[in-house]
């Protein structure tokens, strides 16, 4: 999808992110994108406008790295004979990296509503 809300709606899991069950990724990106846009939300003081557009800056590239170690799974499932599995020397290490450790969990502590005290 281009865009992952419209007006006050708003996406989110597999509505939003489409990721395949192929890149075993599906509930870890549904909790980080709750995370992130209760977060935004909460911190853009629940303009929705503000708040999804930061919700998709923070979550756009962790997404579609998901969504391509899926399309990469499937792809590899597709050779036969004796290199079926592809050796670790043909992984894509960095969509990997981006697809585990691509996004950043801000601290929302003190954002309005959060029902956190603001941090020191």
């Amino acid at each position: 999808m281009d865009r992952w809300s419209s007006g006050r709606v708003g996406l989110l899991g597999d509505a939003a992110f489409s990721s395949s069950p192929l890149s075993g990724q599906g509930t870890g990106l549904a909790l980080v994108g709750a995370y992130l846009l209760a977060g935004e939300l909460a911190t853009a003081e629940w303009d929705p406008q503000v708040g999804f557009a930061g919700y998709e800056r923070r979550m756009r590239s962790f997404v579609e790295a998901n969504q391509e170690i899926g399309r990469w799974h499937a792809r590899s499932l597709d050779v036969h004979g004796p290199d079926a599995a592809p050796s670790p020397d043909q992984w894509p290490v960095d969509l990997i990296d981006r697809a585990i450790n691509g996004v950043e969990l801000p601290d929302y502590a003190g954002a309005p509503d959060s029902g956190l005290p603001a941090g020191p």
